[in-house]
């Protein structure tokens, strides 16, 4: 396994997170296909991180990028259950809030202070989850 792995199946979630937030939106959605979709999403980001924590720890990984996709990849599960499966569960909303400005702060801190600019990505997607959050 290699860096450009890592990076590729990262890239992979971040779309399909995405991806399942438009089938909510726009297609009319199925509770069994939704529940699918997420339970989906959860597995292969367990998957992901996994190996992702042994890789970073064998090839000493920068310690903001682990932070930042744990923090981003945290932050899609949590708006993935408050927004697919229990829009109305404010336990879930309140997560989802803490772990989207944990994500914007990590993002901040890569972008600005370790001028990676994959932070930038980060900063946008918290952004969007939170207009997502608040005025849906």
């Amino acid at each position: 396994m290699s860096k450009r792995f890592f990076e590729y199946n990262f890239r992979f979630l971040f779309i399909l997170f995405w991806i399942i937030i438009w089938y909510k939106w726009v297609v009319l959605s199925n509770t069994n296909i939704e529940i699918l979709l997420v339970s989906l999403f959860i597995i292969l980001s367990i998957l992901y991180l996994a190996p992702f924590y042994i890789f970073s720890k064998k090839y000493d990984e920068k310690n903001i990028t682990i932070y930042y996709r744990t923090s981003v990849i945290i932050s899609f599960i949590f708006s993935l259950i408050s927004f697919v499966l229990l829009p109305t569960n404010l336990i879930f909303l309140n997560l989802k809030s803490i772990f989207i400005i944990l994500c914007m702060y990590t993002s901040y801190k890569m972008l600005f202070k370790y001028k990676i600019e994959e932070g930038l990505v980060g900063i946008i997607s918290s952004i969007l989850l939170l207009v997502i959050t608040f005025l849906y």
